[in-house]
């Protein structure tokens, strides 16, 4: 039809400018068919910034309730370390604190402005204890105006465990006033969370991190204290000292350091986030990453988790990433089959050792 139509209107004594004409037509009528594509109602870019916005919003929400969870379950095996391996005295709040935003202010409906927000409390400490809850505004320490993390932190670093903390705070445009003695810690480490999406974890002398992908990773309380153990074990033997580097443990995947939320105050002194990087660039020898692995999983032990879960965490490591079962992937790190195996006997060791044969002494 569209070549008659053309041929209609065509000089009959031009049949090369013919052929041209009629591959132009052609050529305009396939484009036009092709941009018949139907993709219904169109999106303005100021509606995709404010759902990104609102999304936002929502993963940091993700976040900070993957930041607790860690924290819980951190604390949980610093509260039941054994003897020989408590370094110290330290004060500890259990708060979990963080300088206010726009998206703080949106996820605990906050009317105030600059200051400092509870993202979270431990469970069992002292301020979870009086009642402190997530959302709540800190506006005074001890009757001194604090408006930065810092403030804080200068006011608990001059105190000793059971030493008394006065807290103004505000929630929801309410005024409140919290009173506890801050608790003693057994050793000086705090718990945070890398915004990366590897499953990864690592130590420094007194910060133990672990990456997001690895809380995904990972089923359950049982094994996320499984993974925080070791990592503790790093810690508490001082391997940072005994090693050339700090580790870079139970992950499989060097990242970069980008700390996610870094404002982020898990203890009562610790304010300033430090550099993590050191903790996911080395790593331990295999004897190192051994030891950890055991004394890690007494603590697991003794912390009153399911120990099992360790040979659950090995054995997931093997199936879902497999480069782990090469003891050469990381030749400073053991396979995961070597671990899943030694794991197995930690345990009956473990469970021998008490008359019950209970999970936890």
């Amino acid at each position: 039809m569209l070549r008659r139509l053309i041929q209609a209107t065509a000089p009959r004594n031009d049949e090369k400018f013919f052929d041209m004409r009629y591959s132009c037509y052609l050529l305009l009528a396939i484009f036009l068919c092709g941009c018949a594509t139907i993709t219904g109602p169109a999106v303005s870019n100021e509606e995709i910034n404010q759902a990104r916005e609102e999304l936002k919003v929502k993963a940091l929400k993700f976040q900070i309730d993957y930041l607790v969870r860690v924290n819980n379950v951190g604390y949980r095996l610093l509260k039941h370390l054994p003897e020989e391996s408590r370094k110290g005295h330290y004060v500890s709040s259990g708060l979990l604190l963080a300088q206010g935003d726009k998206y703080f202010k949106q996820i605990y409906n906050l009317q105030e402005g600059r200051g400092i927000v509870v993202l979270g409390v431990v469970d069992g400490s002292p301020a979870k204890e009086a009642g402190i809850q997530a959302g709540d505004f800190i506006q005074k320490v001890d009757g001194i105006n604090v408006k930065e993390l810092s403030d804080i932190a200068y006011i608990f670093n001059h105190k000793g465990p059971g030493n008394a903390v006065e807290l103004a705070a505000s929630r929801a445009a309410s005024p409140m006033n919290f009173n506890f003695r801050l608790a003693d810690k057994p050793v000086d480490v705090s718990f945070r969370m890398v915004d990366e999406q590897e499953v990864n974890a690592g130590a420094t002398s007194d910060v133990v991190v672990v990456t997001y992908g690895l809380m995904r990773f990972i089923k359950n309380d049982n094994e996320a204290a499984v993974i925080l153990g070791h990592e503790l074990a790093h810690v508490v033997r001082n391997h940072h000292v005994k090693a050339s580097g700090v580790n870079l443990i139970s992950a499989l995947i060097s990242i970069a350091a980008g700390i996610g939320a870094n404002y982020v105050v898990p203890g009562a002194g610790d304010v300033l986030v430090q550099s993590l990087t050191q903790a996911l660039s080395a790593s331990y020898s295999q004897d190192l990453e051994r030891e950890a692995d055991y004394f890690g999983l007494r603590y697991v032990y003794l912390a009153g988790y399911d120990i099992e879960a360790g040979v659950d965490v090995w054995e997931r490591f093997a199936v879902e990433i497999p480069q782990s079962m090469t003891r050469n992937y990381f030749s400073t790190h053991p396979s995961s089959p070597e671990r899943m195996l030694r794991v197995k006997k930690i345990i009956q060791e473990l469970r021998a050792s008490s008359p019950i044969g209970s999970t936890h002494l």
